[in-house]
C-alpha cells in the first residue's frame, strides 16, 4: 500500500544504512526485572522512553513513575484514584465511573490530549477521541508501575500523545507469577472484587488469567438527566508469554470489558453509555545479531450505545495495530527505528451515515547519544500521513455544502532531550517536543439529527499542535533522605479542536440547529513543578508537590463562549498543592493523602436554550486515609476513606463526589 510504502521510508532515514555495517551488539534482554533494577539503581527504572533500563532520573522526558508499592499504600481500586495524587494530573470526578484525567491543563469533560498505554498497546479510544478508564482490561492487582509522562511526547510513544502518555506496566508472569485475591465493600453501595491467578512451567512459558468487577450506587446530585442507578464495569482477560529460545519472545493477549454509567459528555451534561470492548494481541520479540527486533500486532473493537435526549445511538468501532522496530546498539550510540501502520472503522447509519474511517502510515527514528559518560542526547522524529474515507450517503446543510469527504493529512513531530549530570548529585534535563491532535472520527465525520438540533463532524478540520519547552533538575537530599525535583516549561497550543457537542451552535436557513466540529484558536501556557519526596529506615515516608499550571487562550471572548470545550484558560486549575504523609509500624501501614487545588470553570448546557452555562468549582481540599493490617503472611485487610474531610462536595459541573469508606481483604498465596 502508498501508506505503508510512505511510513516505511520515513522510518528509515534516521539511520543511515552504513550503521548495518558497523559493529553491533544486541545489548537488552527481552523481559526486564523492574524490581531489581531498582534495588541496583536506589530507584525507579523504565525503558519505555528509548526501549533500554534507564534511571527515572535519566530519561529524556519528565516522568513520574508509580510503582506497585505506593499503589497498594494508597488503597485506590481504580486507574483514575491511583493518578489523583500525582502532581501535574488533574482527575475530573463526574461520577462513581465516570473521571477524566489531563496531564498540565487543557481539560475537559472528555479529556482527548493523553495518550494512554497498556504495555505499550493503545487503549485510547479513536471513535470519540477518549479513554474510557474503567473498561481497560487490567487488574490493579497485576500492575507493576505506572508511568506518566508529561508533555508532548508523540515521536517517543506514538500517536496523539499531545499534553502526556500514561503508561500502564503489568507484572511479568516469566519473572513475577502471582495470585492475589481482593474484595472490597463500602458506601454507596460499593461491592469490588479482583482475581489474578497464574500457571506456568519454570522460566519457558507463563500464563496469567485475571478478572476484576465493580458495581456501586450513583452519587446524589439535582442533574436532571442523571439517572439514579448502579454504574457497574467489568473485564476478564489473559495474558500468556512463552520463551522460545534465549532470544525469541513471543506474548499473545486477550480481554473482554463492559460498562455501563451515566457518563458526562462534552454537551455539558448526562448520557446514559454502554462500552463493550474486546482486544486480541500478538507480540514477537527476537534478540537478534543486529539489534532487539519487535513485531507487535493488536486489535481493538467495541460496540458503543449512547442514550441522548432520549434517543438511542449505535457504533461499532474495529481499530487495528501492526508495529514492527529494531533497537541497535553499536559503541555511543542506540538507534530504535520503527513503521506502524493503523486502520480505524465505526460502522453505524444512526451516527456516521454509513462507514467513516481512516488509514494512518507512521514512520519513526530514535537516535541516543551517549556523548561523554555524563552527557546525553536523545532524538525522536515521527511522520503521520492519514488518509480519511466515508462510504455512505452523503450528507449537506445549507450553506455548508458537504461537511464529510475524502481528506488526506501529514503531520510530524519530534522530541529532543539533553541529559547533563554535572557532578554526582545533579541532573539536569532540557527538552523540546511537538505532537499533534488529530481529529476524533466524531470530530471527522459525526451526523446525528435530534429534531430540530443536528450534529456534525467535518473533515477540513485542521490538527492540533502544541510545542513544548522544558528544563527540569533531578537532585538527591542526603540529609533529609529525599529527592529534590523541580520543572518549568512553556507550551504553544496552535488550532484547538472543538468536538461537535462541545462547539456552538448555528442557526440553518431552514431553521434548523447545527452544532459543528470546528477549529478554535491557539493558547499558550507555561508552568512548573516542585517536588520532594523521601523515608527513613524507620519506617515513615513523605512527599510534597506544587504545581503551577497558567493557560492563556488566544481566541476571542465570542470563539471561547461558544466552544466553551476548549477554553482552557478557564478549565485548567492554576494551583494544585499535593501533600503525603506514611508510616509502617510492623504488620501496621497507614497512608494520608491530601491534594488542594485552585479554582476552575466547568461548563453545563441548558436544556432549553442549547447555552453553555458556566459553571464556577471553587477551591477544594480533598484527603484520603489507608490504613492496612498484615493478619498472615497472605492475608491483609485494609480500610480506605476517600474524601473523608467532607461528606459532599462540588469538583465539577456534575453531580457533587461523596464521601466513601471501603473495606477490604487482600490474600496473596
Amino acid at each position: 500500500m502508498t501508506v505503508l510504502r510512505v511510513a516505511g521510508s520515513v522510518g528509515l532515514f534516521v539511520v543511515p544504512a552504513v550503521i548495518w555495517l558497523l559493529p553491533v551488539r544486541s545489548a537488552w534482554a527481552q523481559s526486564i526485572d523492574y524490581d531489581s533494577y531498582e534495588k541496583l539503581f536506589g530507584e525507579s527504572v523504565t525503558a519505555s522512553a528509548t526501549g533500554k533500563p534507564q534511571r527515572l532520573s535519566e530519561t529524556p522526558v519528565e516522568m513520574d513513575i508509580i510503582t506497585a508499592d505506593q499503589i497498594a499504600r494508597s488503597g485506590a481500586r481504580t486507574l483514575p484514584d491511583i493518578l489523583s495524587y500525582v502532581s501535574g494530573v488533574n482527575v475530573r470526578r463526574y461520577g462513581m465511573q465516570d473521571t477524566s484525567v489531563s496531564i498540565r491543563g487543557d481539560d475537559g469533560a472528555l479529556n482527548r490530549r493523553v495518550l494512554v498505554l497498556l504495555d505499550g498497546q493503545q487503549v485510547y479510544e479513536d471513535g470519540y477521541g477518549l479513554t474510557v478508564w474503567p473498561t481497560i482490561p487490567v487488574a490493579i492487582d497485576e500492575i507493576q508501575q505506572i508511568e506518566v509522562i508529561k508533555g508532548p511526547n508523540a515521536a517517543l510513544y506514538g500517536f496523539n500523545a499531545v499534553s502526556g502518555v500514561i503508561n500502564i506496566i503489568t507484572r511479568d508472569p516469566l519473572l513475577h507469577p502471582q495470585n492475589t485475591a481482593t474484595v472490597q465493600a463500602g458506601t454507596q453501595n460499593q461491592t469490588y472484587g479482583d482475581v489474578v491467578g497464574t500457571v506456568g512451567h519454570g522460566k519457558g512459558w507463563a500464563v496469567r488469567l485475571a478478572a476484576e468487577g465493580n458495581r456501586s450506587t450513583e452519587f446524589d446530585g439535582d442533574a436532571a438527566d442523571i439517572v439514579r442507578q448502579q454504574p457497574h464495569s467489568g473485564m476478564v482477560s489473559v495474558d500468556g508469554r512463552f520463551k522460545i529460545s534465549p532470544s525469541l519472545e513471543w506474548d499473545v493477549f486477550g480481554a473482554l470489558s463492559s460498562l455501563d454509567s451515566a457518563y458526562y459528555v462534552d454537551l455539558g451534561g448526562y448520557a446514559q453509555v454502554a462500552f463493550r470492548t474486546n482486544s486480541v494481541r500478538s507480540r514477537i520479540g527476537y534478540d537478534s545479531p543486529v539489534g532487539m527486533f519487535h513485531l507487535d500486532v493488536y486489535r481493538n473493537e467495541e460496540r458503543v450505545n449512547i442514550n441522548i435526549y432520549g434517543v438511542d445511538r449505535n457504533w461499532r468501532e474495529d481499530f487495528t495495530v501492526v508495529n514492527a522496530s529494531d533497537l541497535i546498539k553499536t559503541g555511543a550510540h542506540a538507534f530504535r527505528i520503527a513503521d506502524e501502520y493503523r486502520t480505524t472503522d465505526a460502522a453505524s447509519l444512526e451516527a456516521f451515515r454509513g462507514h467513516l474511517g481512516y488509514q494512518d502510515g507512521a514512520g519513526s527514528g530514535m537516535w541516543e547519544w551517549s556523548i561523554t559518560p555524563r552527557m546525553q542526547l536523545t532524538n525522536a522524529v515521527r511522520v503521520d500521513t492519514l488518509f480519511l474515507n466515508h462510504i455512505g450517503p452523503s450528507f449537506t446543510f445549507p450553506g455548508f455544502g458537504t461537511p464529510v469527504h475524502a481528506t488526506h493529512l501529514i503531520e510530524p513531530s519530534f522530541n529532543t532531550g539533553l541529559i547533563l549530570r554535572p557532578d554526582d548529585m545533579d541532573t539536569l534535563r532540557f527538552t523540546v517536543g511537538r505532537a499533534a491532535e488529530l481529529p476524533s472520527l466524531v470530530d471527522f465525520g459525526l451526523a446525528l439529527t435530534y429534531q430540530p438540533v443536528v450534529v456534525s463532524g467535518q473533515s477540513s478540520l485542521t490538527p492540533s499542535v502544541a510545542t513544548n519547552y522544558e528544563m527540569d533538575w533531578d537532585r538527591p537530599l542526603p540529609r533529609l533522605l529525599s529527592t529534590l525535583r523541580l520543572s518549568a516549561f512553556a507550551q504553544h497550543t496552535q488550532s484547538t479542536i472543538g468536538p461537535p457537542f462541545g462547539s456552538g451552535f448555528t442557526l440553518l436557513p431552514n431553521g434548523q440547529i447545527l452544532l459543528l466540529a470546528r477549529n478554535a484558536g491557539n493558547s499558550d501556557e507555561a508552568g512548573g513543578e516542585v517536588a520532594i519526596k523521601g523515608q527513613n529506615p524507620g519506617g515513615l515516608r513523605w512527599n510534597f508537590s506544587y504545581v503551577l499550571a497558567a493557560v492563556a487562550d488566544r481566541s476571542s471572548q465570542t470563539v471561547l463562549a461558544s466552544i466553551p470545550s476548549v477554553n482552557y484558560q478557564r478549565q485548567t486549575p492554576v494551583n494544585a498543592v499535593i501533600a503525603g504523609l506514611g508510616y509502617q509500624w510492623r504488620s501496621l501501614d497507614v497512608d494520608l493523602q491530601a491534594r488542594w487545588q485552585s479554582h476552575y470553570q466547568d461548563y453545563r448546557r441548558d436544556g432549553d436554550s442549547l447555552l453553555a452555562e458556566p459553571v464556577t468549582v471553587a477551591n477544594y481540599l480533598t484527603m484520603r486515609l489507608h490504613v492496612a493490617y498484615l493478619l498472615t503472611r497472605t492475608l491483609t485487610v485494609s480500610l480506605t476513606a476517600d474524601q473523608f474531610n467532607r461528606q459532599q462536595m462540588p469538583t465539577t459541573a456534575g453531580v457533587p463526589t461523596g464521601r466513601q469508606i471501603v473495606g477490604g481483604l487482600h490474600a496473596a498465596f
